[in-house]
């Protein structure tokens, strides 16, 4: 399918380009070695963590809502969507271990993930569908800007299923994630999430991943649907998992 996506792709007249292709030669007699263009993330990424809390920005905190804390402290991995087969949806799936594609035009950028799920950003002006809840979307629905050489991306209408980290956040149909990506150098870049929903979270919080340019010539496919024989197998193994748990509100 990602083979498929990227024919479609490159039919339509856009260049992906790679590690070699996110710098531009230092003009002759330039001491410097190249020139970072600041609004240019295409290529193939990787900002692996498997706990979001270890990415708090310095102040920031988890406080659940009452709701929250009742599903945090019955959190069962063995229930985790991608056991399943499932998406992993936005915030878990630019933070796994498999890396992703990013694939930028004027009007829309695309994130291409190896489960094979993707994300649209469309920049064209747009705003959200109004009927977004009644229709929710895997990966939500995306619409950024920018803000000088910043990309910010408004994401809402995830389907609730989905969670935000292997440690066990989740979240309701009422989340909201503004994701700012900036060019931190021709190879990495920091993305970073403020979280809104307040159903789970009595207030936003926000975290940052540093993401790597990583030298690989393809994506390859890693739907476990092909192969999946382990559900029936998997026991109930409860507990939520972080480094820095978030606060419970008082019985």
């Amino acid at each position: 399918m990602v083979r498929r996506a990227l024919t479609l792709v490159l039919s339509g007249g856009l260049v992906l380009l790679g590690a070699a292709c996110a710098t531009q030669p230092a003009a002759e007699g330039d001491t410097a070695a190249a020139v970072v263009n600041p609004r240019d993330f295409n290529g193939i990424w990787q900002g692996a963590t498997t706990d979001l809390t270890q990415h708090l920005l310095p102040g920031e905190e988890i406080v659940l809502t009452k709701h929250g804390a009742e599903k945090y402290r019955t959190v069962d991995h063995a229930q985790f969507p991608g056991n399943t087969c499932l998406p992993y949806g936005p915030n878990r799936a630019m933070a796994a271990t498999n890396p992703y594609m990013i694939v930028q035009t004027e009007d829309v950028i695309a994130v291409l993930t190896e489960h094979i799920d993707y994300r649209i950003f469309y920049m064209d002006g747009r705003e959200h569908p109004e009927d977004i809840l009644e229709y929710p979307e895997w990966m939500g629905h995306s619409v950024g800007r920018w803000e000088g050489d910043v990309l910010v991306v408004d994401t809402f209408g995830m389907r609730p299923e989905t969670w935000l980290d292997r440690g066990g956040l989740q979240h309701s149909e009422q989340m909201r994630l503004i994701e700012r990506f900036k060019k931190t150098g021709p190879d990495t870049f920091t993305w970073t999430v403020t979280v809104e929903d307040p159903v789970f979270f009595q207030k936003p919080w926000t975290y940052q991943v540093e993401v790597e340019r990583v030298d690989f010539p393809r994506l390859l496919p890693a739907r476990c649907a092909d192969g999946e024989v382990d559900a029936e197998h998997m026991l109930p193994t409860l507990g939520a998992e972080h480094e820095k748990p978030p606060t419970l509100p008082a019985d």
